[in-house]
């Protein structure tokens, strides 16, 4: 009963975290990781395991929330938290699920390689499969191999379309947020990173045109990234107007990340025109920047 309580609590949080974004939320995971560490210590040996991997998938839930605080440091303590938690509870697709948001974290061509581990860990329902094949495209993309990126982007494809089409998801599923909106958000980031900045603002001008209203902070990311593609593309208007709608969306849902793709473009638009709209933006930047806490 108690595993049950907290997993439907983090359903709860994980709602909340996508509407409203990180800074409460993460308090109440610090707090409640704290509550459940406890009972697990007390716990009779046969509530102790299913205790373990509720407590594993709070810490993952943790590093994301710190991750979009941009507390890079609390983020990584959190995730080798829920990796230990995982191993101890023998729960080997948690442990692969929080290789691929490793993976997730590094900015390198060593994420390719780690989400290839993760993937190859157990076998994986769909979407959490699909997820391991999104970080592996980014590795590739990192490094410039297109040909290998664009492989894993189709792979997924695959994957996110059978999970649509089976139409209920299986209940081992632990990325229920990889929905085809997030992969062709993420094939497009995969894109910019290949240099191709064209495709990459349709590709992700298409998936915004329908984007699921419930993922704020997704959206503040995808629209900062349709922004930098407009900018690296010399569309420098349209660059500016997507820019103040991400940094809209940013300051709302509180995105460490979403703020991070902004600061490129702020740094790509100095001094390359005097339009209204870039000026409005990089203003508006400057402005959040140095006033808002994320």
């Amino acid at each position: 009963m108690l595993a049950l309580h907290w997993t439907e609590m983090l359903r709860l949080l994980a709602v909340s975290h996508n509407m409203f974004g990180s800074r409460q939320v993460y308090e109440a995971v610090c707090r409640e990781s704290a509550v459940i560490r406890r009972y697990r210590d007390e716990a009779a040996e046969d509530v102790k395991q299913g205790l373990l991997a509720v407590e594993a998938r709070w810490a993952e839930f943790g590093s994301w929330t710190a991750d979009n605080l941009g507390d890079a440091t609390a983020a990584t303590h959190w995730l080798d938290q829920a990796l230990g938690l995982a191993r101890r509870a023998g729960d080997q697709r948690m442990a692969a699920y929080v290789l691929m948001r490793q993976a997730q974290q590094l900015d390198s061509a060593q994420a390719a390689a780690l989400a290839g581990t993760a993937e190859a860990l157990v076998a994986l329902t769909d979407r959490d499969r699909g997820l391991c094949l999104i970080r592996q495209a980014q590795g590739h993309a990192l490094r410039g191999d297109q040909m290998r990126s664009l492989a894993a982007i189709k792979a997924a494809h695959r994957l996110i379309d059978h999970a649509a089409d089976v139409g209920t998801d299986d209940p081992d599923t632990i990325g229920r947020h990889c929905t085809l909106a997030y992969l062709r958000a993420h094939e497009g980031y995969c894109l910019l990173r290949l240099g191709r900045a064209e495709v990459a603002a349709r590709a992700l001008e298409e998936v915004l045109n329908g984007w699921p209203v419930d993922y704020r902070q997704d959206e503040a990311l995808t629209r900062a990234w349709l922004a930098l593609s407009y900018a690296t593309a010399g569309r420098l208007v349209e660059a500016g107007m997507e820019g103040s709608r991400a940094l809209t969306l940013t300051a709302a849902t509180s995105s460490a990340r979403a703020m991070r793709t902004l600061g490129q473009l702020h740094a790509r638009l100095a001094g390359r025109t005097t339009s209204v709209e870039v000026a409005g933006f990089r203003d508006a930047f400057s402005l959040v920047a140095s006033t808002v806490r994320l």
